[in-house]
């Protein structure tokens, strides 16, 4: 069934004109990744997810959404199918754990129309996004006081203004008793799901522990530390790049050509995983990130590694390297590249 939603997303978006990548159906059928498809559109990045109930969330995956959101530079479009008690509604925006969830119909309509939705639902209630200014300036023009408006709708003098000044947002039940009164529906301001005002950042202390990693994969993590680089490890987690290397997390705008570096590593038998390894190719032709492979200096390279274009970086090179600066420069200097 989810490979059926699946090829739902890749036709919706495919029909508005964005890239797309989907990693192969096992990784799906694992549910491996953090996301179901990546898609593109002019500079745009989204990181599609279907979830069957928005009630039962698996908190490492929300975490794993986000840590992809900050890496890339990209916005999640999580799409719903219900909560623990009804379908999701269409034109509605259902927030969890700060995340926006809309339905299949909702995303189509906002790709197909350029129509967005006006609902959003919290687990408090539903609420409308109204423009304050035009309600004051309807209200005025139809000569109708805030006392009287007020008791009209059966709230306060206090809420009508929190209305007006956009502290507050009315209740869907109050939102259509405002429209009869003032009857314009361009009260309603239409909510942006794709420009959602999401501040991802990553907690090192949270995802990094010397115990959960190797021998080789500690030696690199020093040599990372030594360069001035802060590493994101994904050793249990689902996002599909084992290492992203960055530098300061609150701006890389000016290393973009190379930061964040998202890298494979070999596993434990010494060997590289072909699923991370296609992932990692698709990733960096669609996005035009970078990618590489850090393997310890006894790795040898297999034949079918040297067909792709993904550059091979042993330690004892990376050994080599004082400072951020040149390991930028190692990284685009093509003569360096295996």
């Amino acid at each position: 069934m989810i490979e059926t939603m699946i090829d739902r997303l890749e036709s919706i978006f495919k029909s508005a004109n964005f890239e797309t990548l989907v990693i192969d159906q096992f990784a799906n059928k694992k549910n491996r990744f953090c996301f179901d498809l990546l898609v593109k559109k002019d500079t745009d990045i989204f990181s599609v997810k279907i979830f069957p109930n928005i009630d039962n969330l698996n908190e490492d995956i929300i975490k794993d959404i986000k840590n992809l959101s900050f890496l890339l530079k990209s916005k999640p479009i999580l799409i719903g199918i219900k909560n623990r008690y009804q379908k999701l509604e269409d034109n509605t925006i259902y927030i969890r754990e700060d995340l926006p969830f809309i339905t299949f119909n909702t995303l189509d309509t906002i790709l197909k129309l350029n129509v967005y939705p006006e609902v959003l639902a919290r687990r408090g209630g539903s609420v409308m996004f109204l423009d304050g200014d035009l309600m004051k300036t309807l209200r005025e023009k139809k000569s109708i006081s805030r006392k009287e408006m007020s008791e009209d709708l059966g709230i306060t003098k206090r809420t009508l203004c929190s209305y007006e000044n956009e502290s507050m947002r009315p209740s869907q039940n109050i939102a259509s008793k405002i429209l009869e009164l003032l009857e314009d529906k361009t009260l309603f301001r239409k909510i942006n799901v794709l420009e959602w005002n999401l501040k991802f950042s990553i907690d090192q202390n949270e995802i990094f522990n010397e115990d959960e990693l190797n021998p080789f994969e500690n030696h690199l993590q020093d040599i990372i530390k030594d360069i001035g680089l802060s590493s994101y490890w994904n050793k249990k987690g689902q996002v599909p790049f084992k290492l992203s290397l960055y530098s300061d997390p609150t701006n890389f705008s000016d290393e973009t050509d190379v930061l964040p570096l998202f890298s494979g590593i070999p596993d434990e038998k010494n060997k590289i995983n072909e699923i991370y390894l296609k992932c990692l190719m698709m990733f960096t032709q669609l996005f035009q990130k970078n990618g590489v492979f850090i393997v310890n200096d006894s790795f040898k390279i297999p034949e079918t590694f040297l067909k792709n274009k993904i550059p091979l970086i042993k330690v004892k090179e990376l050994e080599k390297i004082d400072d951020k600066e040149e390991f930028i420069e190692y990284i685009q200097d093509p003569r360096k590249k295996h």
